[in-house]
């Protein structure tokens, strides 16, 4: 049995309640006394006296514990928060004895131990860890300037020989310790005292953090909170700026490593836009820089009522043109300096783009066939038809209207608004680079238009070139493959002129089916761009901002309905794929007229599409399943069960999650949908302060005398090309040269 002596008793009492002279007396009165027992909960002397900070009492044990019982003590008074008595353990001579044999066995050597069974710390906790999680600044930095520092862990898929040997050691404990050394780095006590950039580190590791989630999913909430804790640090750190040169020190500061500063217009708010830093985007020091910045010498703009700001808007609409001739030509002056104003160029952009979505209502509106267009309008043409037609007893008409072949007015200015807005997509994939490019969504809907529309235009026009010879109307009388061929896409016609404008006899996949298709795909695509601009506003950003979410929440709820609804419409086609006519006919002994519901619903796979998808929206019908006068009572019975359980999986339970998720992501964003706003409308306002593109469609189109300069000024630099001088590598990371050269010399 546990038992203590009663000298033992004796004195593990006086150090829990610090009874100093008893302590003392004993301690003198016994020279050979040990202090590294242990009561029956497995306390020490020095663990009750640190517990109950008994700061007298732990300077007269520490000399006389062993290095383990002072190790647990710190980490306990580091715990507690009994930063004094912390203090008194890391200045006393032993612990540096705990620190030669670390360095002799190894950093590593943590990681491996076991501790006493009684001890409330992983083995692979170590002080410096401790401290930072708990914010104590004054120990944090006592022990970075004795040298110590948190080793960062590796990534996850590591496969160097020390990963693997703890990974084979103990998965649990590798785990815990890497969770364990993201909290020490994460802490606003460590980056504060050991990094040079605190809001550059504190971006990078809630980044990594982030990412470490998806992979460590076990660990994915904790690290998540850890990311989340890093946000709260940088925004707290920018409540303490005090005014405006500081703020512009600290957004325009770049993200480099390197040891001379450099600094770019907004470079960190650019950074943490990129990092996904909502709460720092959102500060209200950030938006008061961003919005001065965003008008500019317009203020008036943004303090004026809505009738005094429509008005301008309308003024500049109205005189744009104007500046936009003026830029091209002196783009140094007044004129210039405004039409660079983040504001007027959205201002123009969003102009320009309306423009465009005119045009796709003119062009909608004033659709027609083209009556006017016959071939004896074209003379040369028409010759050569006439001679065709009287050596031949086709039934050629005298004259027929010719496929569009040449675009419409409106078509052509259409054109040239697409050619700008390719033109201004390529400036931007060249100034922000290809994977920054496609981290916009809107960027990919910007590519997929413009393909589509110029897909939709090359396929819609040919031309009447290979008619204007006579030997093509010879080959043509020859019955020449290519002549025919070349003739349909003329006259859009099978076997005869006499259908040439009939759509009936047109081939399905004819370009110009296609061509009008893709238009059609084009314009919807164009008409979403809208959203682009809607963060500019406050009342319809929020809106926007959910719907995006919303949008989220059904492709996440598709795979689960696609599972299903492929599994309802495979079962119901195995059910009914004998009841079509053209099915049955080949094996009925005797042909019958017989025609059921189920075949007209289901049977063939397009059909049982259309049924079960319309059905999932409430158009069907409860008998779709019915087979008639078959007398196939099973089969039938069957298909109710199936047709009905799918209603109810479908339309009762997904549906209606469906609907569940919609409703809390919209709440979601209603908590915070300030910030959400201000972030989204802070990404659009970087767009137009970039500055890559300053006149919009069309007047980018034409080429400045600025834009010629520059680009005679890298070809020169391109041929008169000189070595760059060596780029000086860095010799270390910050923290360490900044914290740890003084605590060098002073552990030394």
């Amino acid at each position: 049995s546990f038992q203590l002596s009663t000298l033992e008793e004796d004195f593990i009492y006086a150090a829990e309640f610090g009874d100093i002279p008893t302590v003392q007396r004993i301690l003198e009165d016994n020279l050979g006394f040990s202090v590294d027992y242990s009561d029956i909960l497995g306390r020490t002397p020095l663990r009750l006296a640190v517990g109950n900070e008994h700061l007298e009492v732990c300077e007269l044990l520490l000399d006389r514990c062993n290095v383990s019982s002072i190790h647990e003590a710190l980490l306990q008074a580091i715990s507690a928060g009994h930063e004094q008595i912390a203090e008194t353990i890391l200045k006393h001579p032993k612990y540096r004895e705990i620190k030669k044999e670390n360095k002799r066995f190894g950093e590593t050597d943590y990681f491996y131990n076991t501790n006493s069974e009684d001890s409330p710390f992983s083995s692979d906790i170590t002080p410096l860890i401790l401290a930072a999680e708990r914010n104590q600044f004054e120990i944090v930095q006592l022990l970075l300037l004795r040298g110590e520092k948190i080793p960062k862990p590796h990534h996850y898929y590591c496969h160097c020989q020390e990963c693997s040997n703890k990974l084979q050691f103990d998965q649990l404990r590798l785990a815990k310790t890497r969770l364990n050394a993201y909290k020490g780095l994460a802490s606003g006590a460590y980056i504060s005292l050991s990094s040079k950039d605190p809001i550059l580190t504190a971006f990078d590791l809630a980044r990594e953090l982030r990412r470490v989630a998806v992979v460590e999913k076990y660990y994915k909430n904790e690290y998540l909170e850890l990311a989340a804790q890093l946000s709260e640090y940088v925004v707290k750190l920018l409540d303490k700026v005090r005014g405006h040169e500081e703020l512009e020190l600290i957004l325009n500061k770049t993200g480099t490593n390197s040891e001379e500063e450099t600094y770019e217009a907004l470079a960190r708010l650019n950074l943490a836009i990129k990092y996904n830093e909502k709460k720092f985007v959102a500060h209200p020091s950030c938006q008061q820089r961003l919005v001065s910045i965003w008008y500019g010498d317009l203020r008036a703009l943004e303090r004026s009522n809505w009738f005094y700001r429509s008005l301008i808007v309308f003024m500049i609409t109205i005189f744009y043109p104007i500046f936009a001739v003026m830029y091209w030509i002196v783009p140094t002056t007044q004129a210039g300096k405004f039409l660079r104003y983040p504001c007027v160029k959205f201002i123009g952009q969003t102009m320009s783009f309306i423009t465009f979505l005119v045009m796709i209502f003119i062009s909608t509106a004033t659709e027609r066939p083209s009556l006017h267009r016959n071939m004896s309008a074209f003379t040369t043409v028409f010759k050569h038809y006439s001679v065709f037609r009287n050596k031949t007893t086709g039934g050629w008409p005298e004259d027929f209207v010719l496929r569009t072949y040449e675009p419409e007015l409106i078509h052509l200015v259409m054109s040239v608004w697409i050619i700008g807005m390719l033109w201004q997509e390529m400036k931007q994939m060249y100034g922000s680079g290809l994977f920054n490019y496609f981290d916009s969504l809107y960027n990919y809907l910007d590519t997929a238009v413009l393909t589509v529309y110029i897909m939709s235009f090359t396929l819609r026009y040919f031309a009447l070139k290979y008619f204007e010879s006579e030997e093509s109307w010879e080959e043509l009388m020859a019955g020449n493959f290519t002549s025919k061929f070349q003739l349909y896409w003329l006259v859009a016609g099978k076997s005869t002129l006499m259908h040439h404008s009939n759509r009936f006899y047109w081939d399905s996949w004819d370009p110009y089916n296609v061509a009008e298709a893709a238009f059609a795909v084009a314009n919807v695509i164009s008409f979403t761009r809208v959203s682009y601009l809607l963060p500019a506003n406050e009342l319809f950003g929020p809106m926007q901002i959910s719907l995006a979410r919303m949008i989220t929440d059904i492709m996440k709820f598709f795979v689960v309905f696609l599972v299903l609804f492929i599994a309802f419409m495979v079962g119901l086609h195995n059910l009914y794929w004998y009841y079509p006519k053209n099915v049955r006919k080949d094996v009925e002994l005797l042909p019958n007229n017989i025609t059921t519901v189920a075949e007209e619903n289901f049977g063939i796979p397009d059909i049982t599409f259309r049924t079960v998808f319309w059905s999932m929206l409430g158009r069907g019908e409860p008998t779709a399943v019915e087979l008639g006068e078959f007398d196939n009572h099973f089969t039938q019975n069957v298909g109710y069960w199936l047709y009905g359980a799918y209603n109810v999986a479908i339309v009762i339970v997904l549906l209606n999650m469906l609907i569940a998720m919609m409703t809390r992501s919209f709440e979601i964003i209603q908590e915070m949908a300030d910030t959400e706003w201000k972030f989204a409308r802070s990404k659009m306002y970087m767009e137009y302060i970039k500055g890559e593109c300053t006149l919009p469609v069309p007047f980018n189109i034409f080429p400045t005398p600025k834009s010629l300069y520059y680009l005679l000024r890298f070809f020169i630099n391109l041929c008169c090309r000189r070595d760059d001088p060596p780029i000086s590598t860095h010799p270390g990371r910050i923290k360490d040269i900044e914290m740890f050269a003084a605590g060098n010399s002073i552990v030394s």
